[in-house]
């Protein structure tokens, strides 16, 4: 028995039956937010499985089951439980639409679903990995694509809240002649467009070296109205023909999955003109190795287990950070490339350390 009198290997049982039921939800998400469901919910309002199903496009068989573990698992209410199956009417509390539906709430999640499922697919090559190195097969962008897990903070907080505490970036993107930003590893573009949006003046270069995301991203810009303004291309920050032309340069949760960091951060410097500075974002890991370790660190190796360190380890000179970034190891990282001072700033966030880097 522990201290509370419970058998910890009956306790560890329940644990493991929990954490099941917890994957069989995100499940159940991955499939309410790829087909519409909880959409068709919040926009139509309540329905049978049948009315959600011709609403939907899909089967009715298949969505009245997916309704009936929405029911029993408290994400839907349901009118009558005792009623004929095919009778019950569901609807989502609206109290949920923040979480499940509203895209542009810095609370929805509904993209779980989507990462935890595509954190499963390479699960039998990482195996392999394990046994003899090197990393599993990058995931194509199909079928699903890749979740666009910051949109909501970077269009509400990026430059409403976080850049704006920053005075010294702050006044340069608002000041003539126009600041030019470079937003390494943009991904979608969604940190891109909120620079844009925020700051009228600047203009914005986003580099990543994946073309799908960087299709997607131009396609964002352009459907937000800053076409004209934000630029992504596919390209590498170390190309000569970009260094000495940024006055802030930029690398939002990425810093952890670039396999070498050093060279990175080396580019990242070498991209600044005379006065500018690198902002970083990036996971909140403790400050140190600890045991029990906090949920923020549970969650931090949890993705460094399954996707952020594997995708990595297939460069032989790899640094092999993974997810858990401490702010010790930026410091480090930062000193080797040249950097003479590191500030980590004091934004409150639960889920991001802010840095800024001065050549």
């Amino acid at each position: 028995m522990d201290s509370t009198g419970t058998d910890p290997t009956t306790a560890l049982t329940e644990r493991l039956l929990q954490a099941q039921l917890g994957a069989f939800e995100l499940y159940a998400l991955y499939l309410g937010e790829r087909l519409g469901l909880y959409r068709a919910l919040a926009d139509s309002g309540p329905a049978t499985s049948a009315e959600l199903a011709a609403r939907t496009g899909t089967v009715e068989r298949y969505v009245r089951e997916w309704l009936e573990h929405q029911a029993v698992s408290g994400l839907v209410t349901v009118d009558d439980a005792g009623a004929d199956p095919l009778d019950r009417r569901y609807a989502l509390p609206p109290e949920y639409v923040p979480v499940l539906v509203d895209r542009e709430d810095v609370r929805y999640g509904g993209y779980v679903g989507v990462d935890i499922v595509r954190a499963g697919r390479p699960l039998p090559q990482l195996v392999e990995a394990f046994r003899h190195g090197g990393a599993p097969p990058r995931l194509p962008w199909e079928p699903e694509g890749r979740a666009d897990v910051n949109r909501a903070l970077f269009r509400n907080l990026l430059g409403t809240q976080w850049l704006p505490s920053i005075t010294p970036v702050d006044q340069r993107l608002r000041e003539l002649p126009s600041a030019r930003v470079a937003d390494l590893a943009c991904g979608s573009g969604w940190s891109s467009i909120a620079m844009a949006m925020a700051y009228p003046e600047i203009t914005v270069t986003g580099l990543d070296l994946d073309e799908d995301v960087i299709e997607q991203a131009n396609r964002n810009a352009a459907a937000e109205g800053v076409g004209d303004r934000v630029e992504f291309i596919v390209a590498d920050a170390a190309d000569p023909g970009l260094a000495g032309r940024f006055d802030l340069v930029t690398i939002f949760e990425a810093l952890h999955d670039m396999p070498r960091p050093v060279e990175a951060l080396s580019a990242a410097r070498a991209l600044l003109a005379a006065g500018g500075s690198v902002v970083i974002a990036d996971e909140r890991a403790e400050d140190g190795f600890a045991v029990p370790g906090t949920p923020r660190d549970r969650h931090n190796y949890g993705w460094s287990l399954v996707s952020c360190l594997p995708s990595v380890m297939s460069d032989p000179q790899t640094e092999a950070t993974g997810a858990v970034l401490r702010p010790a190891a930026v410091k480090r990282f930062a000193a080797a490339a040249g950097f003479a001072t590191v500030e980590v700033l004091p934004i409150d966030t639960d889920f991001w350390w802010f840095y800024r880097l001065l050549p």
